[in-house]
């Protein structure tokens, strides 16, 4: 990011301010212990630079966003490459065996297949300058493919890098891999249908002691905007959903909101864990905001988080809210963006810490699969 012209940078400012088939496959990546392990977590990104932007486009199909589009190439030019050394360090330091990001790693919306190629090309790049040197593995979001030539990009670009980082066939932004005694399944939220047949081929060959679910959209809402969730207009396959996650404990990973989450949620098969995570750091000293804890804090008074937000379908999104409350047996919430790192431990325990900003040392750590046994 340092070799960015910065008076191309701002006056790129003021310019903008006036489907592939399914596949299960498993594969092992090198095995650090029996049973221990730790991986990074990164939430929605938002990758972006003005000229990754076709301008009249913008104003076009997408004015509304030229706003967020100046707010996120900011974030990208001054705190991501903050963000980024802090995860490398938090990864050499638990010696994790890859890092995994939940969705919108780009801000899409670019105009034309080659401004999407350039975004995404350009990603990788970024990515393979940190030198990681462990598998980078990322979720499909909905700005990923938003914008002409996007989807095809995704197809043509962003699968063939990830089938290098896992060095594994990837044919599909629906895939699994296996790590030591841990299944991992990154679920494609914009083909969510054949995903979830897809995830019950999977599931059938499914013996590893934890699943981890990877999507963009959260499963269980948690906030004001409770109609953001995954199969929200389908609720049989919503249950149906809710059921294989909560038979097999399953350990849910999302982004999408841009806060931070713990969830515990029932099922009649039994619980699963939902952490979220956002890592689009709006500065590096900013203060976590609106923390709510204990479940009686689950509720339709969520909605008043964002009081201007939607008020045509207000009651509907508390009414979503109070339904899901009695499934609910664990809630944490707080407003702020930064990463996170798991750790798999000899015992069997899952532990997550959450780290606010880039900071080094975490804001909370949790035993997640004491959380699960929750009754």
């Amino acid at each position: 990011m340092k070799n960015i012209d910065r008076r191309k940078f701002l006056a790129s400012m003021a310019t903008l301010t006036a489907a592939l088939p399914f596949t299960s496959l498993a594969s092992d990546l090198p095995v650090a212990g029996k049973r221990a392990f730790s991986f990074l977590v990164l939430g929605d990104l938002h990758f972006d630079k003005f000229e990754h932007h076709d301008v009249q486009y913008m104003r076009e199909k997408y004015p509304n966003d030229i706003r967020q589009v100046i707010n996120y190439s900011h974030i990208t030019w001054e705190n991501l490459p903050d963000l980024m050394r802090a995860t490398k360090a938090m990864a050499q330091q638990t010696n994790a065996a890859f890092i995994l990001q939940l969705g919108d790693f780009l801000e899409g919306l670019c105009g034309s297949k080659e401004l999407a190629a350039t975004q995404a090309t350009e990603f990788i790049r970024f990515v393979a300058d940190q030198k990681f040197q462990i598998p980078f593995v990322v979720t499909k979001g909905n700005h990923d493919i938003t914008g002409i030539g996007a989807k095809e990009v995704y197809a043509e670009t962003v699968l063939p890098w990830q089938a290098k980082e896992l060095q594994q066939p990837v044919s599909s932004a629906s895939f699994t891999f296996v790590r030591n005694d841990a299944r991992f399944v990154v679920f494609d939220g914009y083909e969510a249908a054949e995903s979830l047949e897809w995830f019950k081929t999977v599931l059938k060959d499914h013996k590893e002691k934890h699943l981890f679910f990877s999507v963009h959209e959260p499963v269980v809402p948690y906030n004001a905007r409770s109609t953001w969730h995954l199969f929200s207009k389908d609720s049989e396959r919503r249950q149906e959903l809710l059921n294989l996650l909560g038979k097999h404990r399953a350990f849910v990973l999302g982004g999408h909101l841009h806060k931070t989450s713990i969830v515990v949620r029932n099922t009649p098969q039994g619980n699963f864990v939902q952490v979220a995570i956002g890592s689009v750091v709006p500065a590096l000293n900013a203060p976590v905001k609106n923390h709510l804890q204990g479940v009686e804090k689950y509720n339709g008074s969520l909605v008043s988080l964002e009081p201007e937000f939607s008020p045509s379908n207000l009651q509907q999104r508390k009414d979503i809210l109070e339904r899901e409350a009695r499934h609910i047996r664990h809630f944490e919430y707080a407003d702020f963006c930064g990463y996170g790192a798991i750790q798999v431990k000899e015992n069997n325990e899952v532990e997550l810490s959450v780290f606010a900003n880039a900071d080094q040392a975490p804001w909370t750590t949790v035993n997640l699969s004491k959380l699960l046994r929750a009754r």
